[in-house]
């Protein structure tokens, strides 16, 4: 496992790295969950990058 920090055990009693249960996706899912507002100012970020970006073209 390398220098990845043990998180938890598994059903087999196997440690188990934080490192490899949480993939890009679940961390998504789990932020917006605890924090509702951040998917809508995420989006609003990203519409106002790209309208940055044509206004500089």
């Amino acid at each position: 496992m390398g220098d990845k920090p043990i998180s938890f055990r598994d059903a087999d009693g196997n440690f188990v790295s934080a490192a490899d249960v949480w993939n890009e996706k679940k961390l998504e899912e789990l932020f917006n969950r605890l924090n509702p507002k951040r998917a809508l100012r995420l989006a609003r970020e990203k519409k106002g990058n790209e309208k940055a970006d044509k206004e500089e073209k």
